[in-house]
Order: structure tokens, then sequence, then C-alpha cells
């Protein structure tokens, strides 16, 4: 898996462990262990062999050879007792200002159950926090475990995630087998859609709760009269990623096919972080002008007048690409200062050159009672003209936040992992 991929799946999964690879049952917190009021599987294949304390953290070694530490004031804030940590609502009830700045604990050891026990004065009274091994392990920050996933080169022009609309409506495992495939590939198709008002939303709503934007809950995407965007013309669209006028640009989209016998209409893509890499590798420079420098985009009509700035490149903390925003439609004038314009305009241009090049454009004709799912954040998407007299082309759809994707891939993988080891 690329690793601006996993990058962006570990954000949203707090570097959970799954289910072990080594022949064991994995388990939950449960009392009268250390109760972590946490719904996921962890992995119980390594266990605390000792603990000790010292002025800053506690040590923990495991019985694979490794070694965590972990800070004490950051475990007293996880500290999973219900004084800390609601145990139906599983959020946090320990105040940070709470916790004295120099924490330190009285005592800690390894728990008769496996956990680590850790033993605070606080308030002239003892208070144990008992911390299952395995939650312990699966939120390790000191870096004593690598968990970088290697870096695979991410094909230039990926192939769909195929599934049947029946499928993934009657099927969790289909559902969670295609988002996983979804996540990889960045695009799909869907094929077998019904030939109804709604579908798009109705696949959206499998997935998670639908987001409205200005061009309202779904949207029909053909031909008007009075257009309040390019798209709702029959001219060539350009490459492009929708919303990027929003603080948070949707992350997932869903575009079904009602009609397309018009001549031309064919649907355009392209990977834009198999670009942003490309860049990153052979034109740092570029690159560097494309992740640093914020433009301007802007979207206006009689009721609404929205204008935010994004990177065209997205980076994470690690400086790998994981979000595009790029709509020459809806860019502003561009603003940076008078010396860096020259430079920012022909870095455009670069990337503009290369999305829409052979090495990386896709291009299908949707059919109808197909659906195109795509990462709007990842897939840039346009179409080809089409000459609305010689027949109808007639689009529904809708958008999601990525949120919405991941936390519907963890609840599936984790309802599988219950039936596994139930």
């Amino acid at each position: 898996m690329n690793i601006a991929i996993q990058s962006l799946i570990d954000r949203h999964t707090t570097q959970k462990v799954t289910q072990c690879g080594g022949g064991c049952r994995c388990t939950k917190p449960k009392n009268p262990n250390a109760d972590m009021a946490d719904l996921r599987m962890y992995n119980c294949c390594v266990s605390i062999t000792s603990a000790q304390t010292t002025d800053d953290v506690v040590v923990v070694k495991w019985s694979d050879g490794t070694t965590d530490q972990f800070h004490h004031g950051w475990l007293r804030e996880n500290d999973p007792s219900p004084a800390s940590r609601h145990p139906i609502s599983r959020e946090r009830i320990v105040k940070p200002l709470s916790i004295p700045a120099f924490i330190r604990p009285k005592s800690v050891c390894v728990h008769s159950n496996g956990a680590l026990s850790v033993t605070w004065s606080e308030h002239n009274s003892n208070h144990t926090s008992l911390f299952d091994a395995g939650w312990l392990r699966a939120h390790s920050y000191c870096g004593s475990k690598s968990t970088q996933t290697p870096n695979q080169t991410r094909p230039d022009r990926p192939s769909p995630a195929i599934a049947v609309w029946h499928d993934l409506l009657s099927s969790q495992d289909a559902l969670r087998n295609w988002l996983d495939s979804y996540l990889l590939s960045g695009w799909s198709i869907v094929v077998g859609v019904p030939h109804e008002d709604g579908a798009a939303v109705k696949l959206g709503q499998r997935i998670g709760t639908v987001r409205s934007s200005n061009f309202g809950f779904s949207f029909d995407v053909k031909s008007k009269a009075e257009p309040i965007s390019n798209a709702y013309t029959s001219g060539f669209l350009p490459l492009h990623t929708d919303l990027p006028h929003y603080q948070m640009p949707p992350g997932l989209q869903i575009l079904h096919c009602l009609q397309n016998e018009a001549e031309g209409g064919e649907s355009l893509l392209a990977d834009g972080l198999a670009v942003a890499d490309l860049l990153a590798r052979e034109e740092p420079e570029t690159f560097r002008i494309l992740t640093n420098t914020t433009v301007p985009y802007r979207f206006q009509d009689a009721d609404s007048d929205y204008i935010t700035r994004h990177p065209i490149i997205e980076c994470d903390e690690t400086g790998h690409p994981v979000y595009i925003n790029w709509s020459n439609s809806t860019i502003a004038p561009l603003d940076t200062p008078f010396d860096a314009m020259p430079a920012l305009r022909a870095a455009i241009r670069r990337f503009v050159t290369l999305i829409e090049s052979p090495r990386f454009l896709i291009e299908r004709k949707l059919r109808p009672g197909e659906a195109l799912v795509f990462d709007n954040r990842r897939m840039l998407h346009g179409r080809t003209a089409f000459q609305p007299e010689t027949g109808a082309r007639h689009l529904q759809g809708c958008y999601l936040d990525t949120s919405e994707v991941l936390s519907r891939r963890e609840v599936l993988t984790r309802r599988n992992s219950d039936l596994a080891f139930a």
C-alpha cells in the first residue's frame, strides 16, 4: 500500500492493531482486566515483560524484545477508569489542567492479568490505572517499532475497483471488500445500478452520511439553459476536483449514469497523487511550490459566495502528498507575491500538463446503470464535450466526506473480527 494512502488511513484509525497473525485469539479489553472502553480488537500476541518508571516516562519492555516509553502525563490523561473516561460514551472526562504538569507515578508494575498497572498519588489518595497490553501496544508513539509502510510505486493509471450494486446493498462482506479496494485504487465502477432517481444517494447512505453542498443534497449533471457551473453545460470540462472553494472539500463522489446517448461525454480521470509522487521524485522545485503555496478558490451565484485557499498539492505532517485541490473553473485570480508569480504559474502549467498527458489520463464512457465512485481529493475528473442534439446525457450525484468511508470500513472490519472470534 502506498505511504500516502496508508497515512490517510492511519490518521483516521488511531494506529489500531488489527487481527494478529499468530493464530491466537485477539481480545477486547474487558473487566476485571483494564477496561479501555474500546470496541476494537487488539493484538494479544505480545505481552509486557517488565515496566519501570524514570523521572519523565514509564519504560515498557515487550516479549518480542522491543521497548516503548510513555510520558507520565500521557498515561494519566488516558486513564481508562470511569473517573477519567465515561464507560458508555467512551469519551474523556479528566481535564488537562487537573493533571499536574510534572506528575509522576507512585509505583508501576505488570498486573497479574498482563496489564500495565500505574498507581498515582493524587489529592492525598491513591489511584491506580490499568492499561491493557494490546491497547497500549497499539497506541505506541515513541518510535521503537517501525510503523511506516514500505514505499511502493503508485500506478500511473490505477484500475477501478469493480462492484455489483446488489452485492453492496445486501452484503456487509462485499461492502467491506469494496471499500478496501476503493481506498487503494482511488476510484470504482459499480454496475447494475437501478434506473431510478436517488440511487446515488442510496449507495452513499449505505456507506455513511451524505453531505449537502451549495449544489444541494444531490445534484443532476446535465446541460442546462442557465448553468451555475460549467458542469451544467455540454462543453469540455477539464480535469478538476470538486468544491475546492470549501474549507474542507468532500472526499468521495458518486456519479450515477441514468442516460448517456449523446455523442461525446466521455468521463475523464487522472490520479493526482500519482502525479504528485512523480513531481516529488523528479521535479522537487515544482513540488515545493505546489505544496507550499496556497491559491484562492471562489464560487458565487445569486445565493452564495464561497472563497478559501488551499495548496494544489496538500501534504501530511511527514511531507507525503495526501490531497489534491485543483479547479481551473473556480480558481480566483492568483495573488502570490510579484516575484513568485512566474514560478507559480509555471508550476501550475507543469501540473496540468502532467494530469492531461496520456501517461496519467483515464477515459471511459459511462453506461446507463453504472456509477462512477471516486476519491474527489485524489482523482481529478472531467469529461469531453458532448452534443446534446444527438441524445440525452444525465448523471446524478452526491458527496460524502472521507471520514464516512473510513468509519464504515472500520466498523465493518471490527464486526468481521467479532464474528471470527465469537
